[in-house]
């Protein structure tokens, strides 16, 4: 009986041993290879390689985790194709729209913001909140910028397409468009950058179109571990007030003037 007992708890440590064994060459198969994060450059979230909300998130995602880490930055048409042949382990920031039935990607189980467009228009004039209001009027976009296809279809809306939220911002306060759709928080950014905020408006309560953001992953067992292990680091994050803290700069209060009138 005794040498049974013996037995029993021999093998459960082994078991034990054997998985610990087990999470820890996982972290270790992770720390070792270079994992490619990817990205491309919106105003106060992805300023550069080292700059920017999404990337300190980022930055400090794979410092819980001890991942080895590179993050490059690339026009965004080029960093979804470079993601999708491979050369990029993660995608971030990453909305449905960049993706096919055929492509789909693993996603973070958390989201790690809401993509909320909105319309812009230059103080004193006609406040355009929906799509109809859009209808024969010059709207200012931005180039790369992934758009709701329910906007960018219509062919009653003559497009205005500029290189930056920042032209576009210039544009709108001086007339040359009749507004500018852009999402929120990179908008007012813009606008805040120029010293335009009091110059311009919007309706904060009624968005264009509004998108879950994520982080997106290979769909193979290697991408399965690594969503895993990102997903359960963003769950504490948000629990621990990480998270918050990280967002904090997107909650800037002074640019809360710009809604509407």
């Amino acid at each position: 009986m005794i040498k049974k007992q013996l037995l029993a708890v021999r093998v459960n440590n082994s078991f034990l041993a054997l998985s610990i064994f087990s999470i820890l060459s996982s972290v270790n198969c992770f720390a070792q290879e270079k994992i490619v994060f990817g990205s491309y450059k919106i105003p106060l979230m992805v300023v550069d390689e080292q700059n920017g909300v999404f990337v300190e998130l980022v930055k400090t995602i794979a410092k819980r985790a001890n991942l080895n880490t590179d993050i490059v930055i690339y026009p965004v048409k080029r960093t979804i194709k470079k993601f999708l042949n491979k050369k990029i382990d993660v995608l971030f920031p990453a909305v449905d729209a960049f993706f096919t039935k055929s492509t789909n990607p693993l996603k973070s189980s958390e989201f790690i913001y809401v993509k909320t467009d909105f319309t812009f228009t230059k103080k004193g004039e006609k406040l355009l909140k929906t799509l109809p209001d859009l209808k024969g009027k010059r709207v200012g976009i931005t180039l790369g910028y992934k758009y709701d296809d329910a906007l960018i279809n219509d062919s009653a809306i003559s497009f205005d397409i500029a290189l930056s939220d920042h032209v576009n911002a210039k544009k709108l306060v001086r007339g040359n468009i009749d507004a500018f759709v852009v999402e929120e928080k990179s908008g007012l950014k813009a606008f805040s950058d120029l010293g335009f905020i009091d110059k311009i408006q919007y309706d904060q309560y009624t968005p264009l179109s509004k998108k879950d953001v994520y982080l997106a992953f290979q769909n193979n067992e290697e991408g399965k571990k690594l969503s895993l292990t990102v997903s359960n680091i963003l769950k504490e994050m948000k629990q621990d007030g990480t998270f918050e803290r990280i967002m904090t700069p997107v909650k800037d209060p002074e640019w809360q003037s710009a809604e509407t009138p």
